[in-house]
């Protein structure tokens, strides 16, 4: 009880220091539940989020404990999942539409007490933000020279045009994007502390999309290149947010084949940190997953044959 209450009361504390730990903290309440079922989890979990929101009290840290509050809710989801021994897929939709409500509750309530539009503030946030970094670079001291200044003001105005267009597309990946690191940490904890050393969804690099989504990135794309205004805007989101889905398909048939091949731990972690830094890497995994739907490149030559 009191490591949860720490765990909800330290982003509260500090938030420019330990913010990033409120977009994990449904792993803990998973954890929590899973353990010590639902009846003694909840009664854990309920002591816990008072000690800590007493704490988020005294230290005027009310509005981080509150926004922490909303992983609560995905936690509770993947742990009901996990009991009805649903698939990973089914488990992180539910997942991606329980947080994706929460969090426009709280942004909700948040706009109405503050009387101000979240969404209009945030694209208010990135403009100020370019314009600021534009200013910095433009400075005499930054000793840039004007084809460098040139370029980097063309870079600057592209983005100010297609950031506002994409933001859609970039929240919902946001929330897709923590609920499948919650998933990935919860299922990887339990697989090591959780007693029975099972994963709840199994090996991540067993883990498949539904085969039905691969509609998702050919319409998404279909729409960029051969429609206009809202329709064009639309096909960029939903792109965007198909082709992180199958990014971590991608990712999950690198760590497959890797297995296969026993590639040394120490060579697998290199690997991954070279395909997370590279910016190509991550449309070319995306690619990977997507080719997996036809190629089943996780499968192995003598499952084909036998299949065959």
């Amino acid at each position: 009880m009191l490591i949860l209450g720490a765990l909800f009361f330290i982003p509260a504390l500090s938030p420019s220091l330990f913010g990033w730990l409120s977009g994990l903290l449904a792993v803990p309440v998973f954890h929590l539940l899973t353990i010590n079922g639902y009846k003694i989890g909840i009664a854990l979990l309920r002591s816990s989020l008072l000690l800590a929101g007493f704490g988020a009290l005294l230290t005027q840290g009310v509005e981080t404990f509150f926004f922490s509050l909303t992983l609560v809710p995905l936690g509770y989801t993947l742990f009901t999942s996990a009991l009805a021994g649903e698939s990973a897929a089914k488990s992180g939709g539910k997942g991606v539409i329980a947080l994706g409500l929460a969090w426009m509750v709280f942004w909700g309530v948040y706009g109405l007490l503050a009387g101000t539009n979240p969404y209009n503030y945030l694209l208010r946030v990135f403009d100020v933000g370019f314009q600021q970094t534009l200013e910095l670079y433009s400075a005499p001291e930054a000793g840039i020279t004007p084809e460098m200044l040139a370029s980097l003001q063309q870079i600057t105005n592209s983005l100010r045009e297609t950031i506002p267009k994409l933001l859609p597309g970039l929240l919902t990946s946001m929330v897709i994007l923590t609920v499948w690191i919650n998933m990935a940490v919860a299922n990887s904890l339990m697989a090591r502390w959780g007693g029975a050393g099972k994963p709840p969804w199994g090996e991540y690099s067993t883990w498949r999309l539904p085969e039905q989504l691969v509609w998702a990135p050919i319409v998404g794309v279909t729409l960029l290149l051969i429609s206009n205004g809202v329709l064009q805007r639309a096909g960029g989101w939903l792109t965007l947010v198909a082709g992180l889905l199958y990014f971590f398909q991608g990712l999950a048939v690198v760590i497959a084949l890797l297995a296969r091949w026993k590639v040394p731990v120490f060579v697998r972690i290199i690997l991954y940190f070279v395909l997370l830094i590279q910016s190509y890497s991550l449309i070319l995994l995306a690619i990977l997953g997507l080719s997996d739907v036809w190629l089943n490149i996780r499968q192995t030559s003598k499952e084909r044959y036998n299949n065959e």
